[in-house]
């Protein structure tokens, strides 16, 4: 953007409780998540894909109740980072905060070169070319971020629209499965436990990482009316309603195929094509379009809600207050968003001077997942120092909602990262603990570095996060 005004508080436009779910509804992407993750988690649990699915939204729900819980008492656009600041210290937050940013790049830059080759081969009908993939990952990042940059009501209108086609035709098209049975029928086999070994657990861990995104809500505090009420509830009711969908559609892709033909599933690169052709003609040419739908809708949502987060820590001086200058014309916080957007593209672009699309988003989602769980893990473990502080005489209430719950939240978050960090993988993933190792150094020394030539930043960061200045 060419004009921009001095630093001023977001929300000139105020949204309602549709308004501020939408984006982490849209940003789960279950559409992308069940086309992709479904046969992954089928070859390490079996048939139980749902039973997955419903275990890790209970997990993910733990989570989303311990960032509820500070949303109703911190509102504010730096959500993580003003929760952590809060209770824990503005340095602990400037940590976590960086390495969990590094981590949406990286992540997101993996996905941004998945969806170039993906539009490529299947919209284009080509094959994976260098240079055009790069062109078309380069402008499908200029297409997301646009209307992240002309307003938060124009991009949560995108993402209603998107998110609603998608949501719709996954429901509609699970139920006409289910309703053929299958070469089986309906049975109960898909939600029962499949054993207690090491590849379930690694299931359980992908289908937590579906869930990514869920917090998209938080950020959004301060341009949503009467935010203690409503961002809280956004989040618990994305957890919800993502997870049901993953349910239901993971169930019925099993029924469709036959419990006892999870191979099939395994073996198949797109499976709910193949059901739709069987069972439902009319979707399985949508189906490229679902995906993309779902994709394009996640992007215009992440960029909404990690471009507030920059902001946040750019208002509090964590990192360049350049980054906290919004846009006259639209009052958007369009340098954070440009500042999220272009480094991702870069890492995405260049991870194919190394490797293929393939294994380039494979490795930086994981790489980048790592980062952004650091972040939720840290959530759970200040609200935990939260209710020491202030919450231990509140009752029992108090102590369920802000002690239990995010013990329970903290811990099963450590099955992912296990699963990420397990000895005895194939490179490039071999190497993942020594890299996630230099991401945690970089956050630390960044804060390090920060603490010893502004350390008046430390001692104000935690109201400025929360905009208390303003």
């Amino acid at each position: 953007m060419s004009n921009e005004s001095k630093t001023v508080r977001l929300g000139q436009e105020k949204i309602g409780l549709a308004g501020v779910l939408i984006p982490g509804l849209a940003m789960v992407a279950p559409a992308f998540n069940l086309f992709f993750s479904t046969g992954l988690i089928a070859s390490l649990a079996g048939a139980a894909v749902p039973l997955m699915f419903l275990i890790a939204m209970v997990a993910v729900a733990a989570t989303a109740s311990s960032l509820a819980q500070f949303a109703s008492v911190y509102p504010s656009s730096g959500s993580f980072l003003t929760y952590i600041a809060k209770t824990i210290g503005a340095k602990t937050s400037t940590t976590v905060g960086v390495i969990a940013i590094l981590g949406y790049i990286i992540s997101f830059g993996g996905i941004y070169i998945f969806v170039g080759s993906y539009i490529v081969a299947n919209v284009f009908a080509g094959s994976h070319i260098w240079g055009i993939t790069q062109i078309v990952t380069i402008l499908y990042g200029v297409l997301v971020t646009a209307p992240v940059i002309v307003g938060l009501k124009f991009g949560v209108r995108i993402s209603y629209v998107l998110y609603v086609f998608e949501a719709l035709l996954l429901i509609v098209m699970s139920i006409v499965f289910l309703a053929h049975g299958g070469p089986q029928g309906i049975t109960s086999a898909p939600f029962k436990w499949p054993g207690g070994s090491k590849s379930t657990l690694l299931a359980l861990g992908w289908a937590i990482w579906s869930f990514g995104g869920f917090e998209a809500a938080a950020p959004l505090a301060e341009e949503t009316r009467d935010p203690r009420k409503n961002v809280p509830r956004a989040l618990l009711l994305t957890v919800l309603a993502s997870g049901t969908i993953y349910v239901l559609g993971s169930w019925a892709l099993v029924t469709a195929f036959g419990p006892s033909h999870i191979a099939a599933i395994i073996a198949d690169p797109n499976p709910f094509h193949t059901a739709a052709a069987k069972y439902a003609s009319f979707f399985a040419p949508l189906i490229v379009w679902i995906f993309l739908t779902s994709v394009t809708s996640s992007y215009v949502a992440a960029n909404t809600q990690v471009a507030r987060v920059i902001f946040g820590g750019a208002r509090s001086g964590l990192w360049s207050r350049k980054l906290a200058k919004v846009s006259e014309k639209f009052h958007t916080p369009s340098r954070a968003a440009i500042a999220f957007v272009a480094p991702s593209i870069v890492i995405g672009v260049a991870s194919t001077w190394f490797t293929n699309p393939g294994l380039a988003v494979g490795f930086l989602t994981t790489l980048g997942i790592l980062g952004i769980i650091t972040m939720y893990l840290a959530a759970n473990f200040s609200l935990i120092v939260h209710w020491y502080k202030n919450d231990r005489q509140a009752g029992a209430k108090r102590m369920v909602m802000r002690l239990i719950i995010p013990i329970v939240g903290f811990l099963i978050l450590i099955v992912p990262v296990y699963g990420a960090l397990q000895p005895g993988q194939q490179p490039p993933y071999k190497y993942l603990p020594f890299i996630t190792i230099g991401l945690i150094l970089v956050g630390v020394i960044y804060t390090v570095v920060l603490a010893t030539k502004n350390p008046e930043v430390i001692r104000e960061a935690p109201g400025l996060l929360e905009g208390a200045e303003l």
